[in-house]
Parts: structure tokens; C-alpha cells; sequence
């Protein structure tokens, strides 16, 4: 414990300041004394808790309890006096003296029981540590009731010793269940496999032993240990033939299972022991660096400061010579070639012998930062427009305390602004600067845990199931992970589908010509199989309140495994279809309310959905930053097809992908549904990438590795050599895809400093007029919009004029807006007309020129990023009130509504209870008739439920 707590109290003493940065400068002013006196603290902690696990280990609890009622009186009593006299640093002072005192009586008492501590000496005949096998019997009684006919009547015959019953809580013993490839008999060791160090040499392979069966006694126990009787029955078809070639997945080869020696002359073999007194030699205490290790890790250092020690250099007047590539025309060369020797270093340890897996997790993380970090370390301001308007949905319900779906669409799903704000009042957060600033790079992050849990699903060697995380990892250019709803309700759904793929998959493997693709499911009792299940639920349950289309997506995958009898979860997809079209249709009920064939008039147009979403974001804009545009689109398709090809050389190798296959393509049924705002070819990619990146690593290794000929055919094969060439490609593709808009999606000081402006003048109401090359379409500004009194200020999109002498139509629209309007000229927006529609360079220049020969405008403000006009003279009228509409969610209670809303009340609860017996209650006549009358007594409540949707939205539509 000390050990572990020594580095992380070292470290949050020292890098306090900057760990309390992210909640910005004030809080960490505040709170980095306190935060240093919890990192001493912490270290007096492993003295106390380590005499209080002692005085549990003693059941001397009256001591325990004494103690622990010290702490408490001495830490809240110091509290109350030190608090109002030091602030928040008196809470510290009071933690850390209470602890002091805490470890001056335990550190005496502890020293003594460690020094009074005998050796630990084992008797002869002991188990080893966790092995319960001398607690065996050696034969099993017959049974005492021979008349007995229950259905227990096999648990008391001789049966019981070979273990034929049907076991529902363990898989392995029932005989629907065979074990898929690579599950070893009952009796096998597990094969040793090299230490997943990296850089680190394995210590001298130990002496092994013949296992200690269960139940059986030494004298019994055959010397045949490496297949118990009947195994091979186990094998498919396939299987029988591939054995004979040792190209299955779990060979268990005689040769691999050490076996007893019995005769005289094999035991004369033996060593003896050394005898009492010798001097055994000296052990190292942990194993010894490679010299490849080595190499790759300085190399990855060295790729690092190549990477990061130009690029911090970067200013501000440096970013405003981007051009139509983006961040990565200005990025210096050294930095170009840190980013490769990043994938060269990755690279290379997939082509090592051994997996090294802390050196593959540094690269990968690194990789992560290096490619997400950048503009948040080099851009003065946090990056793109739509985070900081979201700031305003929070700013909104922290001073209201409501939604309200008038103002904007995204009000019917506030469950993430409702969080976020939540979360930011229990924290004491005033300023989302910082949080926006380093959100995306959090999200990414964060998405790798998910990602790994959902490799564990995966029938496939390490080789294949790093790479698939890499390819996910280079192929994150999609650019939703700033702070928004869709950014955190995609972690949500990658959690979604790892709990559901390594957990919730049928056990049920039966061979064919094809092994299977996936894993053995994870061995799990029911309590905990019911707790994931609500993990399950409860994830969906706040996708849904939070944004439009990820709950849909999850919805579909699971149905589609439920389909293809790859989930067992058969309820499930009622259940959460319930759900969505409950909250679709009452609770966002604004949304569609007067324009549904607005909305769902694009239903079932996948032409014309495709089209919007790919070639119709191509159009007009300069010739270099459509390259941004079709680079996006190569890429997209170069990873489909990879994953397509990953499928078909799995096929070749006698595998069958299922599972990766629902999540890859399942996501492109939302072209199905509507154009999403030109945007849904992205966020279909975005769904399908976490299996498309899995199926692209199978591309490159579609064997196992399980055999040691497989593993070595992965080592000499140019597969790593194709995966850097891939991750060449995918490196500099990301660096054009993700930051290629960044002229215009970069937040510029001036403009921050602007908006600042236009709210300390929206009082009563303001409008803020800006340039858009189509008012009707392009709503959506490229400036930090929207962050404070989104009520008060009206953003209205005016047409700007391709000819820059045309000025006239700006005056009119800025006198008509009325009194306390202003039209703002950001350098954001004007990069984008000119990059992405089209507009010459020197527009901006002649504009500002022509409307400052205007005599009825006046200029505002002025800095090097923004120029706002006013009108010379108030225009005539009053400003307005603001009335941002009634607060929702608005729902319309009708009679068949009521009905409805209690019907799916029932519904749901009532669905929710079904699933939740079906996985945690032994199987049985009582399930089974609780299972079958609650799915009757649902029938009627969903044609009621149904019936009530159909109504409202044939009614209010």
C-alpha cells in the first residue's frame, strides 16, 4: 500500500495547482492548499489502515470502533473550530491533525505486532494457497433412500461422482453448452504464457506439477491429467480434422502437459534438494529490460519531444497563416516526424515475440494525447462554436432551474445540460472554460476503456486485439467529442455494447465448418449478471433524455443481436423500444408538434439522406479545403472496407464474425431515418467505427495466436509491417480530417472579448446580426455563440453579400432588427465563407471598407478578430421583453394521453421486473410461468400504449 500511496500523494502535492486548473483559475487558487493537505493525509492513512485491518484480522473490534470514534469527534470538531477562521484550508489542517493523532497511538502498536509475527511454516501435507483438493473425499456414498423418486433422485445414486446433472449457474457443466475453442477439459493447466511486461524479460520458467484434481485422491489421480475422458467429444466437425494438423485453438498437447514421474528411474532423475545450510543463489526481484524494450521506449520518448517541443513554440500569430489544410500546414516538420515514429514505435512491438503491454498502453496513450491535445495546449481559447453555445444550456438552468423547448430543439432532450449543471453546482464550477478545453481529450480517453473491455469479446491473438484499439484511436477524426450530448451519450453506448458483447452473449457454442469468432462469455453468478443487467438499463435510461439518435443506434444493435442469437437478452429490445417512443412521443413532444413531415418526411429516403451527407457537403469552398472534405470521405471508406476485408480473411481462417458485423453495419440504417442536418454519413461512421476498427485489426491477424506455429507465423509475417504503412496513412489522415476546418472552427481572444460585449448590452434583449451565405440553412455561426442569457440575445443570420460594394441589404437588416442591435464581422465566420463557400480574399477587407463609408453606421467595438457596427441613430420603437416560452417539458393531456402515459408507466416497470427475473432467477417451472403470464399481461398495455402514440401524432402533428 505504501508503495502505491507514496507516488500518488508525491504527486497530487506537487501538480495540484495544475490538476485543480481544469475548473479553472479561482478553484485552484482555493483549493490547492487543501488538495496538498489530502495528499499528506493520505500517506497517514496506510499506517491507520493497516492497523485497522489488523485489529479486524484480531476481531479485537471494541479497539477498532474506539478508534474510529476518535477520528470522527477530532475531525468534525476541528472542522468547526478551524473552518471559519482558515477557510477550506482549516478543513485540511483539521483532517491531517486528526489523522496525526490517529497514527501517534496506532504506529507504536503496529510496529510490535510486526515485529512479534511468526514465520509462516506450512505443514507437510498443506494444499497449495486457494487449492481445496485434501479437502476431497474419495468416493461418494450411495443413496440412503433407494425408493425415492424426486427429482433429486440422481444428486443421491452413484451419479454424483461423474457429475452428470444440468447446472444452470455453471455453464461448463451443462451438456447443451459446449466449450468453444481455446476452453481447455476440466483438468488442464493453464498453458504458461510470457509476462505482459513490457520491455521486461521473463524470469526462469518454474518446475511444473500435475494438478490437483477435485475430489480425487493423490493415489487415484491418473497420470493422463492433459484430457479428461469425453473431452473430445467437445470438438466439432472441424475441429477433428484441424487437431490432427495442430491448427486448433486450444492444443493441449502431451507435450505441453508435464506429467508425474512414477518409475524408479524417472524419479532417480530428480534432483535432490540442497541440503539445510547451502546458499541458494540470489533471485532477482523482478525481471530485466530487453534490449528491444529499450529501444522502443527511448524511441517513444524521442518521438514525443519531436512531436511536442515545436509545437508548443506555436502563437497565435502563427495559426492565422493556416490555409485551406488546416492545423497541419503550420505544424513545424519535426512534429510531422515525431507523429510518425509515434506509429513506427507502435508498430514495431506488434511485430516483437512477446506482447509487451505496458509499452503498447504508454504508446497508445500518448498517441491519444498527442493527436487530441494539440489546440487545446496551443489555442488561447477552448475550440469551436456548438461547446461554447452549450455552456448557455447550462448557464440557462442554473439560474432558472428549468427547460425551456421553445428556444431551442435540444431542449427536449436536457438531459445532459441537466447533469452537466447538476454537477457543476455540487462541484462549485463558475467557469466552463477549461472543462470545454480539455473535454475532448477526456472523451477519448475515457472511450479506450470501453474499447478494451469489448476486445475481451474477441476470439483473436493480442496482436489483433491492440491493433483494432489503435485503428479505433488514429480513426477518431469524426470531431463529436467536444462538449455536447452526443459526445458523452457515445461513451455511454460503447460501454452499452461491451457490457452487452462480453457478458450478455448466448453461452451456447456449437461448431460447424466455421469456429466461432467470438469468446467464451464471461463467467458471471446471477447477482452479478443482474447488477450488469441494470448497468444496462440504467445506461439507456440516460441516453435517452439526452440526445435524439444514440439511443435509437443501441436499440437497433441490440435487436439485431437478439435476432441473430447472439444476446440473450430477448426482452430487452421491447423494453427499450417502450422507453424511446415514450419519451419521443410525450416528452418531446414540442420537437414535432406542428412539423412532423418536416422532421419525419426524410424517413425511408436513403438516396437522398446519402447524398445530403457526402456529396452535399461538397460544394463550392476553395480547391485546397475540399481535400479536407475528400480526405474525410477516403478515409471513411477506406476503414469500411478494410473491415470488410478483415471479415473475409477471418472467413478464410475458418472463423465466423457475427457480433463485429452487427455493430459495423448496423449504424447505417440511420440513413434510413433523415439527413440529420447533412451530418448523418459522420455519425454513422462514428457508431460503426468501434467494430469496423476491430474487423480492420483481423484484417492484418485473422488467426488466433494460440498455437505456438500460429503465434509464429504472426511474428514472421509482413503484417506489422502493414499496419505501419495503415497507420502511416490513418496518422496523416486524421491530422487533415480532424484539424482541417480549424481556421474557422478555432475561437479566436478577440471574439471571446467581443461576445463578452454583446452580453453586458442585453438588457432587456439584444441582436446580434452575422453573415451567412444562406439565412434559411446555414443557423449555425463560427463564433463562441450562445455561452450566457441565451433568453436575452438574438442571433439572426443575414445574407452576405458576394460582392462586397452591396452593402446596402446589411444597413437595411441592421435598422430593421430595431433598437439595441449590432452586426458583428468575426474573422471565424469569414474564413469559413471564404474556405467553404467560396468568397474571395479580399472580400472581408472591401466589405469593412464600404461600410465604413457608410454615414448611419458607427463602429462599436474593434479588435484584431471583430469589427461590430451599430446603427448611428436608435432606431424607433422599444426594445423587447424576453419570452423564451413556456417551461417544459410540455406535454398535452388528453384522454388517450392519460391512458397512454399510465399505461406505459406499467409498461415499463412491468418489463423491467420480466427481465430482471429472467436473469437473475434460477431457471424453472416458476420462472417460466412468471416469464410467460407477465409477457400476456404486457400485450394488452403495449396495444394501449401504441394506440395512444398513433393518436397524439395523427392529432398534434
Amino acid at each position: 500500500m505504501a508503495r502505491i500511496m507514496l507516488p500518488i500523494g508525491v504527486l497530487l502535492f506537487v501538480g495540484a495547482p495544475w490538476i485543480l486548473g481544469v475548473f479553472g483559475a479561482g478553484y485552484a487558487q482555493a483549493a490547492t492548499p487543501l488538495l496538498r493537505w489530502f495528499a499528506v493525509g493520505a500517506l497517514l492513512r496506510v499506517v491507520m489502515e493497516t492497523y485497522f485491518a489488523v485489529l479486524r484480522a484480531q476481531s479485537r473490534t471494541a479497539g477498532l470502533a474506539w478508534l474510529q470514534g476518535l477520528l470522527c469527534v477530532l475531525v468534525l470538531g476541528l472542522t468547526l473550530l478551524l473552518l471559519p477562521r482558515m477557510g477550506l484550508t482549516g478543513a485540511g489542517v483539521a483532517e491531517i491533525s486528526s489523522l496525526a493523532v490517529i497514527v501517534a497511538i496506532a504506529a507504536p502498536r503496529l510496529w510490535k505486532t510486526v515485529r512479534a509475527a511468526p514465520a509462516a511454516d506450512l505443514p507437510d501435507g498443506a494444499a497449495p494457497d486457494g487449492d481445496l483438493a485434501d479437502l476431497g473425499a474419495p468416493e461418494v456414498p450411495a443413496s440412503t433412500q433407494p425408493g425415492r423418486r424426486s427429482p433429486a433422485w440422481a444428486l443421491d445414486s452413484d451419479t454424483l461422482a461423474l457429475g452428470i446433472h444440468v447446472d444452470f449457474d455453471h455453464l461448463e457443466r451443462r451438456p447443451d453448452v459446449r466449450p468453444g475453442p481455446g476452453t481447455p477439459p476440466t483438468g488442464t493447466p493453464v498453458a504458461r504464457h510470457d509476462p505482459p511486461t513490457w520491455a521486461l524479460r521473463p524470469r526462469p520458467p518454474e518446475a511444473p506439477g500435475p494438478p490437483v484434481e477435485m475430489g480425487v485422491p493423490p493415489a487415484g489421480r491418473s497420470r493422463d491429467w492433459g484430457r479428461e475422458p469425453g473431452a473430445e467429444a467437445s470438438l466439432g466437425p472441424a475441429e477433428a480434422s484441424l487437431l490432427k494438423e495442430a491448427e486448433v485453438d486450444a492444443p493441449f498437447e502431451e507435450s505441453l502437459v508435464p506429467e508425474a514421474p512414477t518409475a524408479p528411474e524417472e524419479a532417480a532423475a530428480v534432483p535432490a534438494e540442497d541440503p539445510p545450510g547451502t546458499a541458494a543463489p540470489p533471485l532477482r526481484d523482478g525481471p530485466m529490460p530487453t534490449r528491444p524494450g529499450v529501444v522502443l521506449g527511448c524511441l517513444l520518448i524521442a518521438a514525443l519531444l519531436l512531436y511536442w517541443v515545436p509545437a508548443l513554440r506555436l502563437g497565435e500569430s502563427d495559426l492565422d497563416e493556416m490555409g485551406g489544410l488546416g492545423l497541419i500546414s503550420v505544424l513545424p516538420l519535426p512534429t510531422l516526424v515525431g507523429a510518425a515514429l509515434l506509429i513506427a514505435v507502435f508498430a514495431s512491438l506488434l511485430w516483437l515475440r512477446h506482447e509487451h503491454r505496458a509499452l503498447l498502453l504508454v504508446t497508445l496513450l500518448a498517441t491519444v494525447v498527442s493527436l487530441h491535445a494539440l489546440p487545446a495546449v496551443i489555442e488561447t481559447e477552448p475550440r469551436f462554436a456548438t461547446a461554447w453555445q452549450h455552456l448557455g444550456f447550462i448557464d440557462y438552468i442554473d439560474r432558472t432551474g428549468s427547460a425551456v423547448p421553445d428556444l431551442d430543439a435540444r431542449w427536449s432532450w436536457p438531459g445532459f445540460f441537466a447533469a452537466a449543471a447538476f454537477a457543476a453546482r455540487a462541484c462549485g464550477i463558475t467557469d466552463f472554460t477549461e472543462v470545454i478545453r480539455w473535454w475532448p481529450l477526456t472523451v477519448q480517453l475515457a472511450c479506450l476503456a470501453p474499447m478494451f473491455l469489448l476486445v475481451r469479446s474477441m476470439r483473436a491473438s493480442w496482436r489483433a486485439r491492440w491493433t483494432g484499439v489503435w485503428i479505433f484511436v488514429l480513426s477518431g477524426w469524426v470531431g463529436q467529442d467536444y462538449f455536447s450530448p452526443q459526445g458523452f451519450t457515445y461513451l455511454l453506448y460503447l460501454v452499452f455494447v461491451a457490457i452487452l458483447l462480453v457478458w450478455f452473449r448466448a453461452p451456447r457454442v456449437i461448431w460447424t465448418k466455421f469456429r466461432p469468432g467470438e469468446a467464451e462469455v464471461e463467467p458471471a453468478d446471477r447477482r452479478r449478471r443482474a447488477v450488469l443487467l441494470m448497468v444496462l438499463i440504467g445506461l439507456y435510461a440516460a441516453s435517452v433524455p439526452a440526445h435524439q439518435l444514440t439511443p435509437f443506434v443501441m436499440l437497433g444493435v441490440l435487436a439485431v443481436l437478439v435476432l441473430t442469437g447472439r444476446s440473450e437478452l430477448r426482452g430487452l429490445p421491447i423494453l427499450f423500444g417502450v422507453v424511446a417512443a415514450v419519451w419521443l412521443g410525450f416528452m418531446a413532444e414540442p420537437y414535432w408538434s406542428g412539423h412532423f413531415n418536416d422532421l419525419f418526411g426524410g424517413v425511408g429516403g436513403v438516396g437522398s439522406n446519402v447524398s445530403t451527407s457526402v456529396s452535399g457537403r461538397i460544394q463550392g469552398g476553395s480547391s485546397t479545403h475540399k481535400l479536407v472534405l475528400y480526405t474525410r470521405v477516403l478515409l471513411a471508406g477506406g476503414v469500411m472496407t478494410f473491415a470488410c476485408w478483415g471479415w473475409w480473411r477471418r472467413r478464410d481462417h475458418k472463423y465466423r464474425e457475427r457480433s463485429l458485423l452487427v455493430l459495423t453495419f448496423v449504424p447505417f440504417l440511420g440513413f434510413g431515418m433523415q439527413s440529420y442536418g447533412g451530418e448523418m454519413a459522420l455519425r454513422v461512421f462514428m457508431f460503426a467505427l468501434p467494430g469496423a476498427a476491430l474487423l480492420g485489426a483481423l484484417a492484418l491477424f485473422p488467426r488466433t495466436g494460440v498455437t505456438a506455429e500460429e503465434r509464429e507465423k504472426d511474428r514472421v509475417s509482413l503484417a506489422p509491417l502493414a499496419a505501419l504503412v495503415a497507420g502511416l496513412l490513418l496518422m496523416g489522415g486524421f491530422l487533415v480530417a480532424r484539424w482541417g476546418n480549424e481556421p474557422f472552427e478555432r475561437t479566436r481572444p478577440g471574439e471571446v472579448a467581443a461576445m463578452d460585449y454583446v452580453y453586458a448590452h442585453d438588457k432587456p434583449t439584444v441582436r446580434l446580426l452575422w453573415l451567412s451565405n444562406d439565412p434559411v440553412n446555414d443557423v449555425t455561426p463560427a463564433m463562441p455563440w450562445g455561452a450566457k442569457d441565451m433568453e436575452r440575445v438574438d442571433y439572426v443570420p443575414t445574407l452576405a453579400p458576394t460582392d462586397p460594394v452591396l452593402v446596402s441589404g446589411l444597413v437595411k437588416a441592421l435598422r430593421d432588427a430595431g433598437p439595441n442591435s449590432y452586426l458583428m464581422l468575426n474573422t471565424s465566420q469569414i474564413t469559413y465563407l471564404q474556405m467553404d463557400v467560396g468568397y474571395s480574399a479580399t472580400w472581408e477587407s472591401r466589405l469593412i471598407r464600404n461600410l465604413d463609408n457608410r454615414q448611419e453606421l458607427k463602429k462599436v467595438l474593434v479588435n484584431d478578430d471583430v469589427t461590430m457596427y451599430a446603427m448611428r441613430k436608435r432606431p424607433a420603437g422599444e426594445v423587447p421583453e424576453p419570452h423564451p416560452g413556456p417551461i417544459g417539458p410540455r406535454v398535452t393531456w388528453t384522454p388517450w394521453s392519460v391512458v397512454g402515459g399510465l399505461a406505459a408507466v406499467a409498461l415499463i416497470m412491468l418489463l423491467t421486473v420480466r427481465e430482471v427475473v429472467r436473469v437473475a432467477v434460477r431457471p424453472g417451472v416458476g420462472q417460466l410461468r412468471w416469464l410467460q403470464s407477465s409477457f400476456w399481461f404486457a400485450l394488452p398495455l403495449l396495444a394501449v400504449l401504441l394506440a395512444s402514440l398513433v393518436q397524439r401524432f395523427l392529432t398534434m402533428k
